[in-house]
């Protein structure tokens, strides 16, 4: 009798502990006994649907709401970040679009690859087009009093091409864009700074990685240098010494902070992949800005959204303005949304005494997000 009463009373917990399980996402989406962390991405979450009687009747209320539940489910970012880790560590597999696991864990963007196979080369007539354009542009800007400089960031599949997996390996190195651009750039005198060339030639030499193993930018430690080749470079031109930064000291972490784990955070797994030893300068800034001091306008990706948060627009750059994929404009005098497309073009080129437009090699089949095109057009016109 006692062993009946012992597997009776064991049936029971089990059916009550299923049961409860089933419900604790529905009893923690409404009350939220317990702090969750959220997901890392760029999404956005629908928010909960309002009824009327035209969207009830056309079944789109009743899809809202489904949509609304699976996505604010209780308990649901650990149960993602659990799938996650499962394709992870399994199949070596990840759910984060457009990223692709590489040899050793070392994570790409599969932009990066495709630049460096040359999969997602443009053509030399085009690339040829658009460097007369923008050479037009160079030269009116200069007469302007402007000056118009390139910049080539790094590309972590040209820098990294080892760690890349061997079934890319079939499409064979063909003809690459940044090739392309750097051949034009030399034919027709564009003012440029090959830091995509530079940064692999120093990969032997640097004490520590421009690049980290679970980060898709410059690590903390390659911005520095970019940072001050660019300060060095606009210096030289402008026969003006503007403000750079001063290297205190270096901290050294196996765990990336400052962005250096990008796409590892992207993932959102349970465990954090682990680095390679990484290092975090830490500087000051040589002196305030001063009035006359050259304003700075940057052009480009996300690869300046690091030395925006650096504050280099601000301190080093004269508070200049950088337009993120020449969409939106940021500055520390906005304190809402502006768009590039609603400003005047030639009169907010003429507040700068710099133009400079950065992007890296998988941004290179997009050159200029549409910034050269529309500067050229803008001044090409006849009065």
């Amino acid at each position: 009798m006692s062993e009946q009463r012992t597997y009776k009373r064991l049936k029971q917990v089990l059916f009550f502990g299923i049961i409860g399980a089933l419900f604790m996402p529905m009893v923690q989406h409404k009350f939220r006994f317990t702090a969750e962390k959220p997901l890392i991405g760029s999404y956005v979450l629908s928010e909960k649907p309002k009824i009327t009687l035209e969207n009830w009747f056309s079944g789109k209320y009743q899809q809202a709401q489904d949509t609304y539940i699976t996505e604010h489910a209780g308990y649901r970012p650990g149960w993602v970040r659990l799938y996650n880790q499962w394709n992870y560590s399994l199949f070596n597999e990840t759910n984060a679009s457009g990223v692709i696991v590489g040899k050793e864990n070392y994570l790409y963007e599969e932009g990066y690859i495709k630049a460096y196979y040359g999969i997602d080369f443009i053509g030399d007539e085009k690339i040829k087009q658009i460097t007369q354009q923008l050479k037009f542009v160079q030269d009116t800007l200069k007469k302007k009093g402007i000056d118009f400089v390139v910049v080539f960031a790094p590309g972590k599949g040209s820098y990294y091409p080892e760690y890349i997996p061997d079934y890319y390996k079939h499409v064979g190195i063909g003809k690459t864009n940044y090739e392309a651009f750097n051949n034009c750039f030399k034919q027709q005198a564009i003012n440029y700074i090959d830091m995509h060339s530079w940064f692999k030639s120093m990969k032997k030499t640097t004490k520590y990685p421009l690049f980290s193993k679970t980060g898709i930018h410059w690590s903390a430690y390659g911005q520095y240098f970019a940072v001050d080749s660019l300060t060095k470079y606009i210096s030289s031109i402008r026969n003006y010494q503007i403000p750079y930064f001063v290297l205190d000291t270096i901290v050294e972490s196996t765990k990336p902070i400052l962005g250096d784990d990008d796409i590892g955070l992207g993932m959102n797994l349970f465990f954090q992949i682990p680095d390679i030893k990484l290092a975090y300068p830490k500087f000051h800034t040589n002196r305030k800005p001063k009035k006359d001091d050259p304003k700075i306008l940057v052009i480009g990706d996300s690869f300046y959204w690091s030395l925006f948060n650096s504050h280099v627009s601000a301190d080093l750059f004269n508070n200049g303005e950088f337009w993120y994929y020449n969409e939106q404009v940021y500055s520390a005098s906005y304190s809402k949304e502006v768009l590039v497309k609603n400003q005047n073009l030639k009169q907010k080129l003429l507040e700068n005494q710099v133009v400079v437009l950065l992007l890296t090699d998988s941004n290179l089949h997009r050159f200029g997000f549409g910034f050269v095109e529309q500067a050229y057009n803008s001044y090409s016109k006849k009065k």
